[in-house]
C-alpha cells in the first residue's frame, strides 16, 4: 500500500468537446512492484489515447511519506521484480528496492491530442526520514535487488530497475506521439527524498536489471544501484506537434545527512 494523499480538480470550460475518452478504459499496462522503505509511486500515466479539446483540466498528484508507512515487503529473498504481459498500448514496469526510491510523474501514453485546450499535470513526491521513523525489525539485509522484464507492447515501453537508496526516477516523458494544436499542455513534477535518521548503512542490496522487451514504439530501459541515482526529466524520443505551448519541467532532490 503507498500512503497518498492526493487531489484531482477539474475545471470544465464552455465547449461540447470534454475528454471525451476520459471514462473509456484505454489505459496501457502499468505494473509496480517495490520492496523496502518509503516508496512512492505517484502519478504516472500510461494510457493508449487521451483526448482533449477545449477544456481546461488540471490533475494534482500529491505523495507524502514522513512517518515511514510505506514500507514493502516480499516475503523471499527475489527482492522487487515486475514482469512485463501482452498489451495493446503502452507499457510501464517499475521494480524498486530499498529506501527512498520515487518514480513520479512519468509519462508513456501512446497518442495525446490537445486542441484548443490546456491540460496541466502537478506532481509531488516527497520521502522524509527525520531521525524519528522507527527501525525496521532486525534491520536485516535484502540482496534480492531489482528486476524490471519488458513484454510486449503496442506504444512505448518503460523498463525501470532501482536498487539502493535514494534513487529518483521522475519526471521522464517517453510519450509516443503529441498533437498540440494553439493549446497548452504543461507537465510539472518534483521529488525530493530527505534522510536524516542515524541508521547506518543501506540495508538493502542487490543488482537492478532492466531486461529490454518486445515494442512497436520508442522503448526506455533503466537500471540503477547504489546511493543518490537520479534519472529525470528525460524527454525521450517520442514525435511532438507543437502547434501550441508545451511545457515539461522536472525538479529531483536527494538529502542524505545524519
Amino acid at each position: 500500500m503507498v500512503l497518498t494523499a492526493g487531489a484531482l480538480v477539474c475545471a470544465t470550460g464552455n465547449s461540447a468537446f470534454a475528454d471525451i475518452l476520459e471514462d473509456v478504459p484505454v489505459d496501457g499496462e502499468d505494473n509496480t512492484h517495490q520492496d523496502g522503505e518509503q516508496n512512492l509511486t505517484c502519478g504516472n500515466s500510461a494510457r493508449l489515447v487521451r483526448l482533449n479539446a477545449g477544456e481546461t483540466v488540471h490533475r494534482e498528484r500529491t505523495c507524502v511519506d514522513d512517518d515511514g508507512r510505506t514500507r514493502h515487503a516480499t516475503g523471499h529473498a527475489k527482492g522487487a521484480q515486475a514482469v512485463g504481459g501482452t498489451t495493446l498500448g503502452p507499457q510501464a514496469n517499475t521494480a524498486q528496492t530499498g529506501k527512498q526510491n520515487l518514480a513520479c510523474g512519468n509519462s508513456a501514453d501512446l497518442v495525446t491530442v490537445n486542441v484548443v485546450g490546456t491540460m496541466n499535470w502537478d506532481t509531488t513526491c516527497v520521502a522524509a526520514d527525520n531521525g524519528h521513523l522507527p527501525r525496521s525489525k532486525g534491520q536485516r539485509e535484502h540482496r534480492g535487488g531489482a528486476r524490471a522484464v519488458g513484454g510486449t507492447a503496442v506504444g512505448p515501453q518503460v523498463n525501470t530497475a532501482q536498487t539502493g537508496k535514494q534513487n529518483l526516477y521522475c519526471g521522464n516523458t517517453d510519450d509516443f506521439v503529441t498533437v498540440n494544436v494553439l493549446g497548452t499542455i504543461r507537465k510539472y513534477t518534483s521529488c525530493t527524498a530527505t534522510d536524516h535518521s542515524l541508521r547506518p548503512g543501506n540495508p538493502y542490496r542487490g543488482r537492478a536489471s532492466a531486461d529490454a522487451g518486445q515494442t512497436v514504439g520508442p522503448e526506455t530501459n533503466t537500471a540503477q544501484n547504489g546511493r543518490q541515482n537520479q534519472t529525470c526529466g528525460n524527454p525521450g524520443t517520442g514525435i511532438e506537434i507543437p502547434l501550441g505551448q508545451t511545457k515539461h519541467k522536472a525538479k529531483c532532490t536527494v538529502v542524505d545527512k545524519p
